[in-house]
């Protein structure tokens, strides 16, 4: 990896520990319980919104994992978010979870939504490492025992996509990215706690990929399926090349679960390459929403999450791709590209550019942040393994983030005083 790559996200990593992870807690946290859904211009809160269960276990995720490895006193005391959680959106009696409260804190949405259920179990296994909390393992083994025991559709393959308050599956478009996420929850669940339930459903999940999700020999990734698994008539044939990045990622996290690094780099560099070549605007930059299986592009806007998805599989690819010089070529691209038209210095960023990367939404959903998070802090792991450089930049910022933050310590005596 060239030092430049390395610098560059070296200094988006100081950025994102020392500034931006700290204005978006701030933010987000709602002084009534848990965190707002949406953030307006300003760091506004958007209160009419309901709070969706998603939101609150990815909010919770980036601040444990914020707490874990930098020791921020900031995000010390997050039980009661953990507890707001369990308290308004866990039935105890029934073990379902709700999707979504209103902003009097009612349930606004009564469905047990399975892509929900995956980052309650995220969640709970960085929350558990930040507080050591044993309630957090309790959870997590409900929910995976709950999907195990209760999603499961008789004649029908992988799991349902929603249940409601009666225990029946709800008629919907069946579709692999709740399983892909319910996927990270079980290899981050493992990771933390070595129990062989989490391991055995991510085996499911990847066969299920294998089989059913990935089609290898068009390089299709489908999103839409129906009942049988099987490419819906109508939308099957819309891909979206950030979730080609996320799987990427998945199942060299898999391998590494198995103790067999390489057994799904063919797989894996399949999914890079098709990204790379048919998700990325030669002509403008950025990264399609969605596209067909023949390149074809059919959403021409552009979300900031696929860039943060992009980012951690291509250095995680680097070492084995055919092509290093355009893999490292790319990521300057993508660094260029999120720095000047997705992200701002102080936090702020645009959710949704237009294909001339125009702005294109003036809103900032909390589900973000967990994106933006995990994508930067997960590259930099994979280029440190590589083996850490001195990033003077880096050394830069922090050094004027720590005068900042003096300066601002300050400023709150002198309030105070006066």
């Amino acid at each position: 990896m060239s030092s430049g790559i390395h610098s560059t996200i070296s200094a988006l990593h100081t950025r994102l520990q020392l500034r931006w992870c700290p204005k978006w807690y701030g933010a987000f946290s709602d002084p009534f319980g848990g965190f707002y859904e949406r953030l307006g211009q300003g760091f506004k809160p958007a209160t009419a919104i309901p709070k969706r269960l998603v939101t609150q276990c990815r909010q919770l995720s980036i601040y444990s994992h914020a707490y874990t490895n930098n020791n921020n006193k900031l995000y010390e005391d997050l039980k009661p978010k953990f507890e707001f959680i369990l308290r308004k959106y866990h039935d105890p009696q029934t073990g379902l979870w709700v999707f979504s409260l209103d902003e009097k804190g009612l349930v606004a949405d009564d469905t047990c939504d399975l892509y929900a259920l995956g980052f309650v179990i995220f969640a709970c296994s960085h929350y558990f490492n930040a507080s050591g909390d044993a309630r957090a393992r309790d959870v997590a083994l409900g929910v995976i025992h709950l999907i195990d025991t209760r999603f499961r559709v008789e004649g029908q393959l992988g799991f349902a996509e929603a249940l409601n308050p009666r225990f029946q599956p709800l008629p919907r478009l069946r579709r692999q990215n709740p399983h892909m996420h319910l996927l990270e929850a079980c290899l981050f669940a493992h990771e933390v706690w070595g129990d062989v339930r989490f391991a055995n459903m991510a085996d499911e999940l990847v066969d299920l990929f294998q089989k059913y999700f990935f089609n290898e020999n068009q390089n299709a990734l489908v999103e839409f399926y129906t009942d049988d698994l099987k490419p819906d008539p109508e939308k099957g044939g819309q891909l979206e090349p950030g979730h080609y990045f996320e799987w990427v990622w998945l199942l060299k996290k898999h391998a590494t679960l198995k103790g067999l690094p390489d057994m799904h780099d063919p797989t894996c560099l399949k999914l890079l390459d098709w990204a790379n070549k048919f998700g990325w605007d030669r002509l403008y930059g950025g990264i399609f929403d969605t596209v067909a299986e023949d390149g074809r592009v059919i959403a021409d806007t552009k979300r900031i999450w696929p860039f943060c998805e992009a980012l951690k599989a291509n250095a995680l690819m680097l070492t084995i791709a055919p092509d290093r010089q355009a893999i490292k070529d790319r990521m300057t691209e993508m660094v260029s590209v999120f720095n000047d038209k997705y992200m701002q210095e102080r936090g702020f960023w645009t959710e949704w550019l237009n294909r001339d990367l125009s702005p294109a939404a003036d809103y900032m959903p909390g589900t973000t942040p967990y994106h933006v998070y995990f994508g930067i802090v997960e590259t930099m792991k994979i280029l440190d393994r590589r083996g850490r450089q001195k990033s003077i930049t880096a050394d830069l910022w922090n050094a004027y983030y720590g005068v900042r933050r003096s300066i601002s310590r300050a400023f709150k005596k002198i309030r105070v005083w006066s």
